[in-house]
């Protein structure tokens, strides 16, 4: 009854081979392991493994590895290593860089979201700016962020005034009172922290949301509308009157130090405030406007998937991952728990609004963002292209109009260095 054993044994024995074979091919029992490298600026990798480690257990063949970068030369770091087959798979880029970055970004299919979902459900800003020159997708935003109008509870409270102001012109009165100065008429408490470039930490954001909202054009600011806003700006600092002036500290100093009433900056400002001077009061409200008018500023982050990507499907659907709800509010709950942190990324989804609303922080930014826009005007992106070279051309218009120079001459000056720059860098990322 054993005489047929051997050849028994053998055809299980192959039979065995071949499931373990079969077992090895990609698609078949087991998934191929993939790994992702990703580059982020803000988070810590204690607050991106978090989320990387849930992702794990829905697709346990993709490894991420998190890297938090400087942002100082990022962006010229990145386009090299991209460039020599040696980056990210997945990386965080401004949201003024989407042309500059159309080499490094991959589109983002219709299969991951389509057009009109992703305009359902982000702010306009976000749709308007995160399409590249051939209008497709190339990233999903980590927040919305642009500025908030912080004020000094204890100022406003010793003034008799109830709240923050809603107009310029009410802003402009408003400063006025708050504004203290000395017997020899130096301005110890600084109503507001506009009219200079060198002392207001973010006057290029502040400008660029003055020319738009007067209808000005950022591009080429020769038209009267860009002049009167440039003009406005700079009253703040001229003449008796003035509320601020080149000689304060700078405006985040400033304000965190107690000696400035109002001061507009985006929100992760406000956890700089709190480790400088815990004991400040202070609450941040949406920014001025002109009357019948609404038109607020937008500067955010953005993550993308590298054109050189090996593994450019799983990449997608990774970011696709970091934009459902429960993973926006896990990292923002995670990064709030972050040692000296206090906030995380206001959400960019319209339908978690509701959820930040009330913040007394960053419940500014969620009021603004149905009416945010966008400019290559926006500070400290590091960039040391676009952003930078732009934010130069305007800050020598405002240190020449007020040294003298007419208002005209100096945007005259600054429309034909904008124009060279815009053309430098679209050729650029032909």
């Amino acid at each position: 009854m054993f005489k047929n054993w051997p050849i028994k044994i053998l055809s299980t024995l192959i039979f065995s081979l071949v499931l373990s074979a079969c077992s090895l091919i990609p698609g078949q029992n087991q998934k191929e392991v993939v790994t992702l490298r990703y580059w982020g600026l803000w988070d810590s990798a204690t607050v991106a493994n978090q989320v990387i480690n849930d992702y794990k257990q829905i697709k346990p063949n993709v490894n991420i590895i998190y890297e938090k970068k400087s942002p100082q030369q990022y962006r010229e770091t990145l386009v090299s290593q991209i460039a020599s087959g040696k980056g990210p798979d997945i990386f965080q880029f401004h949201n003024t860089w989407t042309s500059s970055l159309n080499n490094e970004l991959t589109p983002i299919p219709g299969t991951i979201i389509s057009q009109s979902d992703f305009k359902n459900k982000y702010y306009p800003t976000i749709f308007k700016d995160l399409r590249n020159s051939d209008k497709k997708l190339i990233g999903f935003p980590t927040g919305i962020d642009g500025l908030g109008l912080y004020w000094n509870e204890d100022i406003f409270q010793a003034a008799g005034i109830t709240g923050p102001p809603a107009t310029w012109q009410q802003l402009a009165q408003t400063a006025a009172k708050l504004t203290v100065r000395d017997s020899t008429g130096k301005i110890r408490t600084a109503g507001v922290a506009l009219g200079t470039a060198s002392n207001v930490d973010h006057f290029s954001d502040i400008l660029a949301l003055m020319i738009m909202q007067n209808g000005g054009d950022l591009k080429s600011p020769t038209d009267k509308l860009s002049a009167d806003a440039l003009d406005y700006y700079i009253h703040f600092a001229k003449g008796q009157d003035r509320v601020w002036d080149e000689t304060m500290p700078a405006s985040t100093v400033a304000f965190a130090g107690g000696n400035l009433a109002m001061y507009l900056a985006p929100s992760w400002r406000a956890t700089e405030i709190k480790n400088a001077n815990p004991l400040l009061k202070f609450k941040l409200a949406p920014v001025p406007q002109l009357e019948g008018g609404r038109v607020a500023w937008a500067s955010y982050w953005a993550v993308g998937v590298s054109s050189k990507s090996a593994n450019q499907q799983e990449a997608l659907e990774f970011i696709k991952y970091l934009q459902e709800d429960q993973t926006l509010i896990k990292l923002y709950s995670e990064s709030a728990k972050t040692p000296g942190r206090f906030y995380g990324q206001p959400y960019p989804k319209i339908a978690l609004a509701q959820k930040l609303a009330s913040d007394p922080i960053v419940g500014a930014f969620v009021s603004d963002a149905p009416y945010m826009r966008s400019f290559p005007m926006a500070s400290r992106t590091f960039d040391n292209g676009l952003n930078d070279q732009i934010i130069k051309a305007y800050e020598d218009a405002i240190n020449a109009t007020i040294s003298g120079t007419p208002l005209t001459t100096a945007l005259s000056t600054t429309a034909k260095n904008v124009e060279k720059i815009l053309t430098k860098f679209s050729s650029s990322s032909q």
